[in-house]
C-alpha cells in the first residue's frame, strides 16, 4: 500500500493524505503519508482531517440518503433560513439572492446556483479556514450565478454544505 500511495502522491503533487481502512465495521488500517504542514515540517497522521471532495461524495450521499429514509430530511428541504435545515446557523441574513432558495436536492446534483469547481471554487480558495467560517464567508460573500434548480456546475463546496447537514440532523461530528 506504501508504494502505491506514494506512486499517487507523486503523479498528482499530493502533499499529504490519510488512509483508513475498514472491514465489518471495524477499522483494520490507517495510515498518513506525506506532509500536513510544510513550513512547520509536521507529518500526516491518521488524525488529521481533509475537506469533503470527490472520494467522499458517495459517502456522503449515503449518509443523507440513510436520513431520508428514517424521515428526517426530505430532498425538497430548504437548506438555509428560518425553518430550513441548517437555519441561520451560517452566513448573515438577509442572504444573497437565490440562498434561501437552496433545496438539498440542489446540493446533492450540484444544481444549487454556483459554487463551481474552478478557480472560484470556496474549498480552495480559504484553505485555512474550518467549515463554519468557509461557509459564512461563501454564504456572504460569493453570490449564486444562477437559480438554484437552473444549471449544473460540479461543487466540491455544495458536499461541505451537506456534510454539515448530515452533522446537524445527526448531532455528531462528520
Amino acid at each position: 500500500m506504501d508504494d502505491v500511495v506514494a506512486g499517487f502522491m507523486t503523479a498528482h503533487q499530493v502533499p499529504g493524505m490519510s488512509i483508513a481502512v475498514a472491514r465489518d465495521g471495524v477499522l483494520v488500517h490507517q495510515k498518513g503519508y506525506g506532509m500536513a504542514d510544510r513550513e512547520s515540517g509536521e507529518n500526516v497522521t491518521p488524525a488529521h482531517l481533509f475537506r469533503i471532495a470527490s472520494v467522499s461524495k458517495p459517502i456522503t450521499s449515503v449518509a443523507i440518503f440513510h436520513l431520508t429514509e428514517q424521515g428526517k430530511l426530505k430532498l425538497d428541504d430548504p437548506v438555509f433560513g428560518p425553518g430550513a435545515i441548517l437555519g441561520t446557523d451560517y452566513g448573515r441574513p438577509p442572504y444573497k439572492p437565490h440562498v434561501a432558495e437552496i433545496r438539498l436536492k440542489h446540493l446533492l446534483t450540484h444544481t444549487a446556483g454556483g459554487w463551481q469547481n474552478d478557480d472560484s471554487d470556496p474549498m480552495f480558495r480559504n484553505t485555512a479556514m474550518n467549515h463554519r467560517q468557509l461557509i459564512t464567508w461563501a454564504i456572504d460573500g460569493v453570490p449564486l450565478a444562477n437559480a438554484p434548480g437552473e444549471h449544473y456546475a460540479y461543487s466540491n463546496f455544495g458536499y461541505c454544505v451537506v456534510g454539515r447537514i448530515v452533522e446537524k440532523v445527526t448531532g455528531k461530528p462528520y
